[in-house]
């Protein structure tokens, strides 16, 4: 009798993946897999048929990759596998995105951390630590992506800071300057004051709050007073107007006459807009163009002056006289205590509001006066909306067609300015 011999290997208890996964994705870069003239050039692919490219939505530099990045790049290496499988040319150009404002905050944390600014450093060394910042992570987000087995053409790898990308930010900028679509103008900006930099209506996060909800006395040159609520006092120093409802009958007969701004005693008209809701507070409303949106639209309307009472750091300026260089919310308290002692505070509740907050830090955010530069957004809205209305674009599912349509029928001007070291610099 011989003794049996056995060919079948022994299996490992637990399952490896740096056994296999590392080398095996490793080989596939290597046979140039991943790359569509190669795909060709070893019949794995048809040059007839319709290629198929994804331009990865980059990832942020601003740190490593979480789950959820995972989830996305699974979804779009399926589909790359899919149409590679199908012998379409397919091709998936990996990157990074340099997310200006969001990286230089973190940057400037960990800065803060050793008790440094990035005005202590300058601009040119802070652009560096970015730089330094940014080498690490960028290096770190493509290694978990390899360790994941995303499917992407790594020659093709870009940084949205790179050479080719920075110029097509300059050729896309002129062009729309050209057509009309870019312009620089004087108005109201979401500023936030921990980032020195205006933001977009889409990087304001509005969170709901308890605060306090005040109701003073405005006097009256002629005599008397009008009560009147706000949320925040310490904006009644930028006041230009008091505006009742036309329909009003409580007040149509202080229409026409002036008023004294609390504590600076400054002559503000007092008006009637339809935008002002009767049964709101008390009814009259302090109209503060240069800090609120709504506001803003009613001094256009009247004509009214647009006072800023607020410098970039958050604190009140010479416009809010005595107050100046003091913290805006410090001055909220001392404006509130002065009035009280003045005998013009009526009184204060709790208030249940939505109040924005930058969304890279935190910090609420001021509506602020500042020249900034603006893209037209109604020319580029209609053939946006044209373009899902008679089906060139399809929105899955299709209930979210509400939202899009509510987003483009409302849409403001988009402020693309920002006040930061790091990022594309405007070619003006």
């Amino acid at each position: 009798m011989t003794e049996k011999m056995t060919t079948e290997p022994t299996m490992p208890k637990a399952y490896d993946p740096r056994q296999v996964e590392e080398s095996l994705y490793d080989w596939w870069e290597q046979q140039g897999f991943f790359r569509p003239e190669q795909q060709i050039a070893s019949g794995l692919a048809d040059p007839t048929r319709r290629p198929f490219v994804i331009s990865m939505p980059p990832p942020n530099v601003t740190g490593a990759l979480h789950l959820g990045h995972a989830i996305t790049s699974s979804i779009e290496d399926m589909l790359i596998r899919y149409h590679r499988m199908l012998g379409d040319p397919t091709l998936w150009v990996p990157g990074t995105d340099h997310a200006g404002i969001a990286t230089q905050n973190v940057v400037e944390r960990q800065l803060d951390k050793q008790g440094i600014s990035r005005h202590d450093l300058g601009r040119e060394r802070f652009v560096e630590e970015v730089w330094n910042w940014k080498a690490e992570y960028h290096a770190r987000i493509s290694a978990q992506q390899r360790r994941m087995g995303i499917s992407c053409d790594w020659t093709r790898e870009r940084f949205t800071l790179d050479e080719g990308l920075s110029r097509a930010v300059l050729e896309a900028f002129v062009r729309l300057y050209e057509e009309g679509l870019i312009y620089r103008g004087n108005y109201l900006v979401n500023w936030c004051p921990r980032c020195q930099s205006a933001i977009s209506d889409l990087e304001v996060d509005h969170d709901e709050e308890t605060g306090r909800f005040y109701t003073f006395r405005y006097p009256l040159k002629e005599g008397g007073f009008l009560e009147v609520s706000t949320t925040r006092p310490e904006t009644i120093l930028g006041d230009t107007a008091v505006a009742v409802h036309p329909d009003d009958l409580r007040y149509m007969h202080v229409v026409g006459k002036t008023a004294l701004v609390p504590m600076l005693n400054r002559e503000i008209p007092v008006i009637a807009d339809a935008y002002v809701d009767p049964a709101f507070g008390t009814g009259a409303l302090k109209v503060t163009p240069g800090h609120d949106p709504n506001d803003y639209e009613i001094g256009k309307r009247h004509g009214l002056p647009m006072i800023n009472i607020m410098n970039t750091d958050g604190t009140l300026n010479a416009n809010a006289g005595p107050y100046a260089g003091l913290d805006r919310f410090v001055a909220r308290k001392q404006l509130w205590a002065d009035m009280q002692a003045a005998g013009l505070a009526v009184g204060d509740r709790e208030h249940l509001h939505q109040v924005g907050h930058c969304q890279r830090c935190g910090t609420i955010v001021e509506p602020l006066l500042s020249e900034q530069w603006w893209v037209k957004m109604e020319p580029l809205a209609k053939p946006a909306l044209a373009a899902v209305a008679n089906g060139d674009i399809q929105i899955v599912p299709q209930r979210f067609e509400r939202i899009y349509n509510h987003w483009l029928e409302n849409i403001r001007d988009w402020c693309i300015s920002r006040q930061l070291w790091w990022g594309h610099r405007i070619p003006v």
